[in-house]
């Protein structure tokens, strides 16, 4: 879809050039400068009679004979004869008419959705001029265009042009956990199952945000168009910049009233950290060449127990491709969400008071634990079933670590049946819980501690 965005520029400096006789040279693709059409100079284009513009259109090699050229003709008179839009198509000579960089209303982008649409699958020839378009091929293809295509394209291309900066709307007061959910819907559409025809995905997409109801459907089409314009997601911004996302939703403020009511007061529990990183890597017994080096973050806000943590792949920001939250109370995880490029997993909620009412008592040697798990589960899993073991040194864990460990054996069986046990220790200085091992059907993952620093 951005070959087509790219082309209605190479598209209208050409037309508007050969109508209003003016040198119009557009820039590279990776040069092009983004700027608002509404701060645009006027155009100094002399009245043209309708002669004198078919003639124009001619000479740039436009058969207006053609259904396609009738189309070209008609918005050509179109543009000379508003002002506004004339200028407005003027001022974009050298640059683009990005749909996302106008921050177009809501209005405007469902339109504009459904035009693309309408671009690549008014005609099965539309839709494989669409599959094969490249760069710089624009030219070569509008003849073969339907004309409800072409109409489709200049129309979205005056709903770009014509867009005032008092209608800007940038999404501004979601959340971020909103944004990320907006996005997955997106993504929904194209999960296994669905149809793997290009233009008929898009035809799904579009068709699924323009029917949502709202707050999602505003959402959904700033997401959906951020997408086709090849702009960073949510996802890609939570993955870069992990630390605004968890302030933002992995705090206990964020929680419902009832969770925070549930907690202790801050100030009460006083830690001997407020930021403690580990560097660490999960071994594959099975295939090591899969195993990962990952970093671990817990924060510790407010001295009250609770405790957030981010864990991420040991590589730049900008490579990560996954991000782990969670905000823990004791043995009971409050929040969490994985975030990956697939967005599959929903952000997870404690639903159930008796995993904090567990998470006040002390362990005990040979208790049972049966700890409700955050929901919805991506596995379908539903609680963490675990026997208390013995009490050690924290150092036995890591060396740098102080205060007592507990071995927790545990259990998790997902929807599908699969038992994945875990052996945990809960390290009572930090208020975490840290996994060892994990073994299911699949394989085995040990935990290897590299190093810790503290803040």
């Amino acid at each position: 879809m951005n070959h087509y965005t790219k082309s209605l520029l190479a598209l209208l400096c050409s037309f508007s050039a050969a109508a209003f006789a003016v040198d119009a040279t557009p820039l590279a693709p990776d040069t092009a400068q983004v700027g608002s059409p509404a701060k645009s100079k006027k155009c100094p284009c002399p009245p043209l009679s309708d002669a004198t513009l078919r003639e124009r259109l001619s000479k740039a090699g436009i058969d207006l004979d053609s259904p396609q050229g009738e189309v070209i003709l008609q918005f050509s008179k179109k543009a000379i004869n508003d002002p506004k839009l004339r200028d407005r198509l003027f001022a974009s000579m050298g640059s683009e008419l990005p749909l996302w960089g106008a921050k177009l209303s809501q209005k405007e982008r469902l339109r504009s959705l459904q035009l693309m649409k309408t671009m690549v699958t008014a005609t099965p020839k539309d839709c494989k001029i669409f599959r094969g378009l490249q760069q710089g091929d624009f030219f070569r293809y509008l003849p073969q265009m339907s004309p409800v295509a072409v109409q489709s394209m200049f129309e979205v291309a005056e709903i770009a042009a014509m867009h005032q900066a008092s209608d800007d709307e940038t999404d501004t007061s979601s959340t971020i956990a909103e944004r990320l959910e907006a996005e997955k819907f997106v993504k929904s559409a194209f999960e296994p199952g669905t149809t793997s025809e290009p233009c008929e995905q898009i035809r799904l997409v579009v068709d699924r945000v323009s029917s949502a109801a709202e707050p999602l459907q505003g959402r959904a089409s700033l997401a959906l168009l951020r997408w086709m314009e090849h702009q960073p997601s949510a996802a890609d911004s939570v993955r870069s910049n992990p630390e605004t996302y968890l302030d933002e939703a992995f705090d206990e403020r964020a929680l419902p009233e009832w969770v925070r009511n549930s907690l202790p007061p801050d100030g009460s529990r006083p830690l001997p950290f407020k930021r403690a990183v580990f560097d660490m890597e999960w071994i594959n017994e099975t295939t090591p060449t899969s195993s990962q080096r990952i970093i671990g973050t817990l924060f510790n806000r407010r001295n009250n127990g609770v405790v957030a943590s981010i864990l991420v792949p040991a590589r730049p920001p900008k490579d990560a491709d996954w991000a782990q939250f969670s905000l823990v109370y004791g043995t009971a995880t409050l929040r969490s969400h994985l975030v990956d490029a697939t967005l599959s997993e929903h952000q997870a909620n404690l639903q159930d008071a008796t995993a904090l009412t567990a998470a006040r008592q002390p362990l005990k040697e040979g208790a049972t634990l049966r700890i409700p798990l955050p929901q919805p589960n991506a596995r379908g899993e539903t609680e963490r079933v675990c026997t208390v073991g013995g009490e050690r040194p924290a150092s036995t864990v890591f060396e740098k670590l102080t205060g007592s460990a507990t071995d927790l054996y545990c259990k998790q069986t997902s929807a599908e049946g699969v038992v994945t046990e875990l052996h945990d220790v809960w390290l009572a200085d930090y208020q975490a819980d840290m996994t060892l091992s994990a073994t299911n059907q699949y394989g085995k993952n040990e935990l290897v501690v590299h190093g810790v620093t503290f803040e």
